[in-house]
């Protein structure tokens, strides 16, 4: 079995971002008022069942200069809970009775789509832009548990079920925060964390996500 052990990947990256905030907002020259909107992509460190990574992008549209509606997608990696490399382990030690050997991989990719509102937090003298977010979405959760064997083909011995196999969608809600800091009159590095929890059919999924956007305004 596999497990991430990158915990907090994109550490040293956020530190240096953050140390370079100052810089960053004296450089802005472009008014928030001026904005309708922006879009980025994001890297980020997922934790919780297992350490892994997670990519996506988000969009916004500026409604006021305290509020925005935003949209976001993206894909985790693994979520991949201890209750279900227990099950594979299970499984894995019938395979290798009846075939003499078997390994397996446990992974539970998650790919996700939230829209939800924006609000930043209003701070005199200065363009860096802390923030907190809600939003309400659906993901697709995937139990992808794979087995292996050298006497053959691994349906001989054993049949996965549902609960190692499959894709489960069911709705997800997020919130956090984060800092925007803006670089030059269209460029913006996001600071970001983010929370959600899917309401799948077992005991439920919570995903913690901390990382680094790089986005455009216009």
């Amino acid at each position: 079995m596999r497990s991430g052990n990158n915990y907090f990947r994109f550490s040293p990256f956020i530190v240096a971002v953050w140390m370079a905030i100052p810089g960053a907002a004296q450089a802005q020259t472009t008014s928030i008022a001026d904005e309708t909107g922006y879009a980025e992509f994001f890297a980020q460190s997922s934790f919780g069942n297992v350490t892994s990574q997670a990519y996506g992008g988000e969009a916004g549209y500026v409604i006021n200069p305290t509020l925005q509606v935003f949209g976001e997608i993206g894909w985790v990696r693994n979520t991949a809970p201890a209750s279900l490399g227990t099950s594979a382990q299970t499984i894995a030690s019938g395979i290798s009775a009846a075939a003499g050997n078997a390994s397996y991989e446990v992974r539970q990719p998650v790919t996700f789509g939230v829209g939800g509102v924006k609000y930043l937090v209003p701070l005199e003298q200065s363009r860096v832009r802390p923030y907190v977010l809600a939003g309400f979405g659906i993901a697709a959760v995937k139990r992808d548990v794979t087995f292996s064997t050298t006497a053959g083909d691994v349906s001989q011995f054993a049949t996965i079920g549902t609960d190692l196999s499959g894709t489960e969608t069911k709705p997800m809600f997020s919130f956090g925060g984060g800092v925007g800091v803006p670089v030059g009159k269209m460029m913006i590095i996001d600071v970001q964390y983010r929370y959600g929890h899917v309401f799948t059919s077992d005991e439920g999924l919570n995903m913690n996500r901390v990382g680094v956007g790089l986005g455009v305004r216009f």
